[in-house]
Parts: structure tokens; sequence; C-alpha cells
């Protein structure tokens, strides 16, 4: 039954973050050359950093403090670029250990702030959300799930972005003989395309 849940979480990070690489492709091969400038007006901006503009990506990473202690963590989102500070878009995160498998999804806002002195190259984000997560550790358990954090993203030559996130996982599971968990930090290194 864990190897079935293992195999099905996997397929769907994949499938994921396939989907959303296919679309921020998709709308990168829509734009025009002086849309896809690196520098432009005194300032560097990745292509996808733009009003109206879907954006995709995943990270790897830990997230501690779960019912079964602390997981091999796995993360895919797409986000919806509402103007350059504000984006909007659901976040999956995947938590694994021996015995568990854990899964969370919620909808996401983030609010993003150009670092001084980098000419738009770094960038900082507050984000938060709201969603669920369920586990399968002794016995099952489905919660609530609020996830806040701050992230980092420096843009690569290529139009890419690398980025890491730190994020507390406020819930509320109870998996049974004391293996809940209230509240789960993460952190997790990634690429945005």
């Amino acid at each position: 039954m864990k190897n079935q849940s293992l195999k099905a979480a996997s397929a769907l990070i994949v499938s994921l973050f396939f989907a959303g690489s296919v679309q921020a492709q998709n709308a990168t091969s829509e734009r025009t050359e002086s849309e896809t400038a690196v520098y432009r007006n005194g300032r560097y901006q990745t292509a996808e950093l733009y009003a109206s503009r879907w954006s995709a990506g995943g990270g790897l990473g830990l997230i501690g403090s779960t019912p079964d202690g602390t997981a091999l963590a796995a993360t895919s989102h797409v986000e919806y670029f509402i103007n350059e500070q504000l984006s909007v878009g659901p976040l999956l995160q995947l938590g694994f250990t021996d015995d568990m498998t854990q899964i969370g999804l919620s909808g996401q806002a983030k609010y993003w702030v150009d670092l001084p002195g980098t000419a738009g190259r770094s960038k900082v984000n507050l984000q938060s959300g709201v969603g669920f997560t369920h586990a399968d550790f002794r016995a099952d358990d489905s919660s609530w799930l609020v996830p806040l954090g701050v992230g980092f993203e420096q843009a690569l030559q290529s139009g890419q972005s690398l980025t890491a996130n730190l994020l507390l996982n406020f819930t509320d599971l109870n998996t049974g003989a004391g293996t809940g968990a209230d509240v789960m930090p993460s952190f997790m290194f990634g690429l945005r395309f």
C-alpha cells in the first residue's frame, strides 16, 4: 500500500512539474524579442516575471516535525503573475519517510520585492496560503494547512531562476498514539521556469 502511495505521489509530482514546464515554455515561445530581453530599462528581469504571465517550478529539501519526524520533501508549484509584485497559484508539498507519505495542497499568494543593488536579478517573496494535508502514518489523518514563509530567487542568464524557500506549515494532523503535527518547518532548494 505504501509503495503504491509513493508511486502515485511521484507520478503526480512529475506530471504537475511537466505540465508547468510545458505551460511556461509555451508562454515563452509566444513572447516577442523585446519581452524576453534579459536587461531592459536599466534593470535585469527574468522572462516570466511580467504581469499576466504563468510560471512553474519545483524543489527538493526537508520538512521537519511531521508525524514521523523529519521527511525528505518535494514541492511543485504553478504561479500566475497578476503584476510584477503579486503572484497566485497552487503549491503541492510531498513528504516521504520509510513509514509515511504526506501530501499537502494549498493555494498560495506571493508578494515579490527586488533586492536593492541587484538590478532586479535577486528577489525575495513573502508567501501565505491555505489548503489541506494528509498523512498515512499509523492512523491516516487529514487536516487543514496554512503555509507561511519567505523565499529567495536568483535569476540565471537562461531566464530560469534558482530558488530557496523556508515555510512554516501550520496544521492539526493527528495520526494516533501521539504522532501528530502542529507546525512543520520546511526548507527547499529548487528551480523556477
